[in-house]
């Protein structure tokens, strides 16, 4: 029966994969949150544009003028820190795709040299078998010629 002695390595890989797959998931799943956050804080955003220059055109007094820049300004705060945090979890997810990337080629060659290994022991398995029926054959050859 075949034994590949690197097996437990091989079951580490593949957890490391799994591992890694998981990661990259939740690192997907959050970018989504994250992307969907600041498109609703730039439509937000927008809609607060459109309004502050309605109520410019209407004549407002500077007071209610004033709240309506403070608001547009921490929207734009809030904006552009979605902005960042967008920026860094796609730079996060990319780190996590290519530690997957890793964690599968490295799977793959262990099991590519698995496949390997099994193959040179069914080939000397073979070997030993003809040999083993060869040494039959010729001690019945002996016994057939007395």
């Amino acid at each position: 029966m075949f034994k590949f002695s690197l097996e437990a390595v091989l079951k580490h890989r593949q957890i490391r994969e799994e591992n890694a797959a998981r990661a990259l998931a939740e690192v997907t799943e959050r970018l989504q949150q994250v992307n969907d956050n600041f498109n609703r804080l730039k439509t937000l955003r927008e809609g607060e544009l459109l309004a502050s220059q309605a109520t410019l055109e209407k004549g407002v007094p500077v007071a209610e003028m004033e709240l309506f820049r403070f608001r547009e300004i921490k929207l734009m705060h809030e904006v552009d820190a979605a902005g960042r945090l967008v920026e860094a979890t796609t730079k996060e997810r990319v780190i996590k795709e290519e530690e997957l990337l890793t964690c599968v080629k490295d799977r793959r060659l262990l099991e590519r040299v698995r496949e390997h290994h099994s193959l040179a022991y069914k080939q000397e398995n073979e070997k030993l078998e003809l040999r083993a029926l060869d040494e039959i054959a010729v001690i019945r050859a002996a016994r057939l010629k007395k």
